[in-house]
């Protein structure tokens, strides 16, 4: 089976890949991508998001948890500290894995990996931001951005995975009481 490059660019590549699906060969257009790591940061009940404008969806601002691409050969571990920093100014202790997951696994090879943050304080330096971002810091109660995935104001994937595994957290603390 063979594989044409149709475009590679600074972030992602789209390749035609030829497959066999039961039984008949097809040409399928897939997007290669390095992947991304996200961080939830929860401090006295409020997720820490970034506003920020996607040009994905037409230009339109988002409410996210700090993210970013994973460079080439880079532990995703690294990835989050490193956009930790340079999206929020802060610094972890720690971070623990929530899960890894595929957000458009049909024709996208990108894992995106999801961390919770822990004994989060101001870094001491923080990394200058990528040229094209412009992200302003909300730090929002966690009750409030629940009721705004149910209001359709926060849409982004690992942002509503975050918030509920969160809440779960809660619940979950409460049954133990």
């Amino acid at each position: 089976m063979s594989t044409k490059e149709i475009f590679d660019g600074k972030i992602f590549s789209v390749v035609q890949k030829e497959m066999e699906v039961n039984g008949a060969l097809m040409w399928r257009d897939l997007v290669i991508h390095p992947g991304g790591a996200a961080i939830s940061v929860i401090v006295d009940h409020k997720i820490l998001l970034v506003r920020q404008t996607r040009a994905g969806i037409g230009n339109v601002q988002t409410l996210e948890i700090p993210a970013g691409t994973i460079d080439a050969g880079e532990d995703p571990m690294v990835t989050a500290n490193r956009e930790l920093n340079e999206e929020t100014g802060c610094k972890a202790e720690s971070l623990s894995l929530i899960t890894a997951f595929w957000p458009t696994p049909g024709y996208d090879s990108e894992v995106i990996y999801v961390y919770q943050a822990h004994g989060v304080s101001k870094a001491e330096h923080r990394l200058a931001m990528d040229d094209t971002e412009d992200i302003t810091l909300v730090w929002m109660d966690l009750e409030e951005a629940y009721q705004k995935i149910a209001g359709g104001e926060i849409r982004d994937g690992k942002t509503i995975l975050a918030i509920y595994h969160a809440k779960l957290q809660e619940l979950e603390a409460i049954r133990e009481k």
